[in-house]
């Protein structure tokens, strides 16, 4: 059950993120620091999911 919570964590902050961004179009380097930490963030509970 945590391994598939943590992928449906993973998911939906992906799919939140990428409409956030495409519905905000925000200055380049704001985008770009927030698409790495929310790229960090997925890829922490993807490790989570895979322990």
């Amino acid at each position: 059950m945590i391994i598939r919570g943590n992928f449906i964590g993973a998911a939906i902050v992906a799919i939140i993120y990428t409409v956030y961004i495409l519905q905000h179009p925000l200055p380049k380097t704001q985008e770009v620091v927030t698409l790495v930490v929310l790229n960090v963030l997925t890829i922490v509970l993807m490790a989570f999911a895979f322990r």
